[in-house]
């Protein structure tokens, strides 16, 4: 447990140095399986972050499953392989969606499951490429992302606009990172691509959405 509650920081740290955003240790907000059936027992039953409202405080807690942190304990220099993969990302939308609703709190503004969601699919995509790029491994971005947004298999039990809010998160972040790929990523411009990481990070509602869509067009510099 130990090994994953230090993977899980790393990972914090990751996205908060590349937002350029502060939070409290994420490890601090962990629930057991138990608290999540209580309180969501129709949620992932891989990740989910609770949000519950007491008068104008926030209460939250992230619910991350046995296999998810399992994957979290691995050495970031191990093989990316399927089940690496898909607990690492469970481990990053949750860590991603405290994040963003922490910075938006902090700035007295809302923010909606669309755009949670959106982010979460797009950070899930920036965390695994930085550790690519890390290792060299910067071109294998395009595999990355046909197995993050081409192969998604929806869970069961969603309801109808549910299901039509994670595939339009998804295809914005898709959309996002293959023009970020495009410009950025094959020509190993990682201080151009942090910024306008950092940018879009900022931008709210159909400003966000825009600019997701269109991977930051008019930013390029």
């Amino acid at each position: 447990m130990r090994a994953a509650l230090d993977g899980l920081a790393q990972l914090q740290r990751l996205l908060m140095s590349l937002h350029g955003v502060h939070a409290a240790p994420v490890g601090e907000f962990l629930v057991d399986r138990s608290y999540r059936e209580k309180h969501a027992p129709f949620a992932s039953p891989h990740e989910v972050l609770l949000v519950r409202e007491n008068g104008e405080e926030l209460q939250v807690g992230l619910f991350l499953d046995e296999e998810v942190l399992a994957q979290l304990s691995r050495a970031w220099s191990e093989p990316w392989t399927f089940e690496r993969l898909a607990g690492f990302c469970a481990a990053a939308e949750g860590v991603s969606h405290f994040l963003y609703l922490a910075h938006r709190a902090g700035q007295g503004r809302q923010v909606s499951q669309l755009e949670l969601e959106a982010q979460g699919e797009l950070d899930k995509y920036l965390a695994v490429l930085l550790q690519l790029w890390a290792t060299g491994r910067r071109s294998a971005s395009p595999q990355l992302r046909r197995r993050l947004f081409d192969r998604g298999v929806l869970r069961p039990g969603l309801s109808g606009p549910e299901r039509e809010r994670y595939r339009l998160a998804s295809a914005l972040a898709s959309a996002c990172a293959r023009a970020w790929e495009a410009r950025y990523v094959l020509a190993g411009r990682l201080d151009a691509l942090l910024r306008d990481a950092r940018r879009l990070y900022r931008l709210s509602g159909g400003e966000k959405f825009s600019a997701l869509a269109h991977g930051a067009v008019a930013w390029a510099a």
